[in-house]
């Protein structure tokens, strides 16, 4: 069985790309990567007809500054018309809609987001089924052992502390500002020469705690990567609690906060320093755990596939 993961697959930082290789390979399919932004949409449909896939999943599709997006569509109706590929969209970002919300009805054929506005709106724009499917961890048989050079003992920050600082209902950039006055955060900025995603499963067992501060949390079913990327790989987490999501992460596996005030800063400093006496070992085990058997890229892309099968 084959599958094509049509997207940035140059970059060694996109999580679609890791986990949704790793996860088919798991469930057995020979994956093959096409890089979606340098290569010609000619070249694409020819490689697609060569390999005559079973399935292809995107997720840069909805750019239109990348491709024209009915360019885009018609070319993946001629291929699934032909060899009768499935094509599935994916998107996991924080969003009430996707970039483009017409139809899409013989392009695709299924679809699958990371929140549940998306899931009702989106099948009804798109005419195709479309299932809420959270981010997942990649697959580690055990946790990590601790090299020195992850092993910080400032909380540690993934992400770009200026983004959405403003026209969020949260404002994430403020609160790390104001939480770097009261205590020391090492920052490594992502989609930048100081990228960890690669490194993410000896960064969570090495660190002495990794900080989950995102957007989006008003939208719901919404959750970002890092609770699967850092707590599936056995790390310590202080992180902003997601609504009603204590069915997919448990509050027991992290130290959660719950907004970002004032008070949520001082919380923050106090469960740092609360860390730093605590023996996080038997929850880091149980974080990494849990994930790995409910949440690892294996499992998720077997709903995935299940979902396909349905069709």
């Amino acid at each position: 069985m084959k599958a094509v993961i049509l997207g940035n697959t140059k970059l060694n930082y996109s999580w679609f790309v890791k986990t949704y290789r790793q996860g088919l390979i798991e469930n057995g399919y020979t994956v093959y990567g096409i890089d979606y932004k340098t290569t010609p949409l000619m070249v694409i449909k020819q490689q697609l007809l060569e390999l005559k896939p079973e399935m292809v999943f995107t997720h840069l599709t909805f750019h239109a500054h990348i491709n024209p997006i009915e360019s885009v569509l018609q070319m993946y109706r001629e291929v699934h018309k032909k060899v009768g590929t499935v094509f599935a969209h994916t998107c996991n970002d924080a969003r009430w809609h996707d970039r483009y919300m017409g139809s899409v009805e013989g392009a695709y054929q299924i679809a699958f987001v990371g929140t549940h506005p998306m899931a009702e709106s989106c099948q009804k724009a798109w005419n195709i089924p479309v299932h809420y499917m959270p981010y997942s961890s990649l697959c580690y048989p055990k946790m990590a052992k601790v090299e020195t050079a992850f092993a910080f003992s400032e909380a540690v920050f993934t992400g770009s502390p200026g983004a959405h600082s403003s026209g969020w209902q949260d404002n994430r950039a403020k609160f790390i500002a104001d939480l770097q006055k009261v205590m020391p955060i090492r920052i490594f900025k992502t989609q930048s020469a100081n990228d960890l995603r690669k490194d993410s499963h000896v960064l969570s067992a090495s660190a002495r705690c990794i900080l989950g501060l995102c957007v989006g949390y008003e939208i719901p079913g919404y959750m970002d990567v890092r609770p699967f990327q850092y707590l599936g790989s056995g790390a310590c987490m202080i992180m902003r609690k997601y609504p009603n999501t204590e069915h997919i992460i448990p509050d027991d596996l992290y130290y959660p906060i719950h907004g970002y005030d004032h008070a949520d800063v001082l919380a923050v400093k106090a469960l740092h320093e609360k860390i730093w006496k605590t023996d996080t070992m038997p929850m880091r085990k149980k974080a990494f755990e849990y994930v790995q058997a409910y949440h690892s890229c294996k499992v998720r892309i077997a709903e995935v596939l299940e979902r396909i099968s349905e069709l």
